[in-house]
Parts: C-alpha cells; structure tokens; sequence
C-alpha cells in the first residue's frame, strides 16, 4: 500500500472523498446503532422534562424536608438517556472508522461486517479508555478547584491562589492530552491495540506533529459543526414545533401581565421528547463524516512515521 504525507489540501480531499464513498454504509450503522438509542433518549428526556413540568404544582408545605422528589426523577431519567446513548454513539464510531480505514486500506468492508466487528473487543477497549480519560481530566481540573474551595473554607490566600495557578496549568496540560490520545478509536479498531497499548500508539503517532495535528483538528470540526448546523437548522425547527407554538402562546398570554403558568408547563413537557430527537440527529449526522478525518489523519501520521512505501515508482536498476 503506497500513502505518502499529505497537504492540508490533501487530507481534505481525502477526506471528502472518503465521506462520498462510505456515507451510505454509515447512515445504515448510525441508524441501526444508534436507532434505539434515540428513541430511549428521547423517551426518557420526554419523561424528564415531564417532571420539571410538575414543579409548578409542588408545594413545599407537603414535604417534610422541602426537597422534591421530581428533580431526582428527572437526573435519573436524564442520566439513563445519556448513559444509553453515549454506549450507542461509542458502537456507531467504532463501526464507522472500522468502514474508513477499511476503505482508506484498499479493502472495503460492507456495513455488515462492520456491524458484526463493531461490538466485539474494540468496543470495550474504548468504553474502558474513555472512562480512564474522564477519570484522569476530572482529576486534572478537579485538583485545582478542590485547592481554591479549600483555600476559601480555610480562609487560606496562599491555597486559594495556589490553586487558580493550578487550574492555568491545567487546562493547556488537559488541552495537551486530548490531542496526544486523539487517534485510540483507530489505533483500537484497526491496528487491534491493547487499553494501554492505543494511548501509547496515539502518543507516538502525534509526537512531532502536535501543532499541526491540533490545528487541522479543531480546522475540521468546525467544518463539521457548522455543516451539520446548517443540515439540521430546518429539521429543529419542524421537530420542535410544538415548542415554539407554546412559547408564542406564552408570550400572547403576556397582555394581562403574567404568563399563563398552563402555557408554561406545556411548553417544557413538550420539549422533552423533541430536545431528545434534535441532539440524537445532530449526533448521528456527526457520527457519519467526523471519524472518518481521524481516519485521514491517522493514516497521514503513520505516512509521516514512514511506515508505508512513500511512492509507487519503481526502484532504480542497478548500475553494471
């Protein structure tokens, strides 16, 4: 396989490329993958939203601590829809790179097979590299919060401004570390690497090259971003709908000087479900083309390590 180090202009093209390619494959994955999860989502932020709904109706006289138990009904139901979603996008991003690389490799999988592999060790691999990254960022940022809470309980200065001198050296080193271990996902799913073993290949694959790898990083997710926002600005509107007729209907009740608390409860109990729907699209509009610049620039990293033919001319013939 010949893959030389490519431009700015070529890692775009490549990219492109690739989406035109495989974009049909990956709708199919997303909408297998994450289909249920959506729908999970949506149902529980329907549910939760229902409850902040009902907080117009509390009252704290009724309760012997004042606490309303609708608030916990909420965090539950919200965290359970993120939970199950965040697992379905993790299985969407694996099966999605799986189709890239595969493709960028010369050996195209067909969603099926992808499908198949999506789910296997890769997806645990991840699951358990994530948690070890949000553990280590939580305490990264959260040491120096802790220094300054306990600086303004102790009434300490020196803590206080020991720990926002802290909290400066740790968002750079946080910022740092995202772009070192940007590349586990393909690391994982192509190259069959161990936890452990992806950190320390996404690390290599980056030393060197961190200023360029960070600015074409945060180039193409901006892309991304204002892509899909401008794909699912109608779609928010249409879903939403409901929403935006209660808020009308809100306003309209203004004329007598207070809003109708009835429109305001319908308002938010109608948000629930479509808020749901409106971030799981975005998420897997995302999904279907944001792995795939990894992929091109995984495979660009590896170009610039010199581990494939640089070019496809033949050897010179000895001389006699």
């Amino acid at each position: 396989m010949t893959i030389t180090p490519m431009s700015l202009g070529d890692l775009f093209d490549r990219w492109f490329k690739l989406i035109g390619k495989t974009w049909l494959r990956n709708l199919i994955l997303a909408a297998i993958i994450m289909g249920p999860a959506t729908l999970i989502l949506a149902m529980c932020m329907d549910v939760g939203f229902g409850q902040i709904a009902g907080l117009a109706d509390f009252d704290a006289s009724d309760s012997d601590s004042g606490f309303n138990p609708a608030l916990v009904e909420f965090l539950a139901w919200f965290l359970l829809g993120l939970t199950l979603f965040f697992l379905g996008t993790v299985g969407a991003m694996v099966a999605v790179t799986m189709v890239g690389c595969a493709e960028m490799s010369g050996k195209p999988l067909s969603w099926q097979e992808a499908l198949q592999s999506a789910f296997a060790m890769p997806f645990l691999r991840i699951i358990a590299q994530y948690l070890l990254l949000g553990i280590g960022f939580v305490l990264l940022a959260g040491i120096p919060y802790a220094l300054i809470a306990g600086g303004i309980a102790a009434e300490s200065v020196g803590l206080g401004l020991f720990g926002g001198l802290l909290l400066f050296v740790m968002i750079p080193a946080i910022l740092y570390l995202s772009i070192n271990f940007a590349f586990l996902v393909p690391a994982v799913t192509w190259e069959n690497e161990s936890v452990i073993g992806a950190f320390r290949r996404s690390w290599e694959l980056v030393r060197g090259n961190w200023w360029r790898t960070f600015g074409i990083l945060i180039l193409m997710n901006l892309v991304v971003s204002f892509a899909v926002s401008i794909v699912m600005t109608p779609f928010s509107i249409i879903i939403l709908w409901d929403f935006f007729l209660n808020y009308f209907e809100m306003l309209g009740s203004l004329g007598g000087g207070e809003p109708d608390s009835a429109f305001a409860r319908e308002m938010i109990a109608s948000y629930g479900f479509a808020f749901g729907i409106v971030n799981a699209l975005s998420s897997i509009a995302q999904v279907i083309v944001a792995p795939l610049y990894l992929v091109v620039m995984y495979f660009d990293l590896r170009a610039r390590k010199g581990e494939f033919h640089q070019s496809a001319e033949p050897a010179p013939a000895p001389i006699r």
